[in-house]
């Protein structure tokens, strides 16, 4: 799964969860505590499924198999 580039607003760099494509929004759901949702106003509406950028980047990096585990088991 492409990992996607963040949304900005000012200085926040965030992602919304309704934009990941799916696979990714459900693993990330699911691993995410849901006091980690953030409210941002975007467009002229409130996004109400936000999370801090870093912490897709942490779960991104930290969620996918080694690389070297994928040879291991080929």
């Amino acid at each position: 799964m492409p990992k996607l580039a963040p949304h900005r607003l000012g200085t926040t760099e965030y992602i919304r969860l309704s934009k990941l494509p799916t696979p990714q929004a459900s693993s990330l759901r699911d691993w995410l505590p849901e006091t980690y949702l953030t409210k941002l106003e975007e467009g002229g509406s409130v996004a109400e499924d936000c999370i801090a950028y870093e912490d897709y980047e942490f779960w991104y990096e930290y969620s996918r198999p080694d690389e070297e585990q994928l040879d291991e088991q080929l």
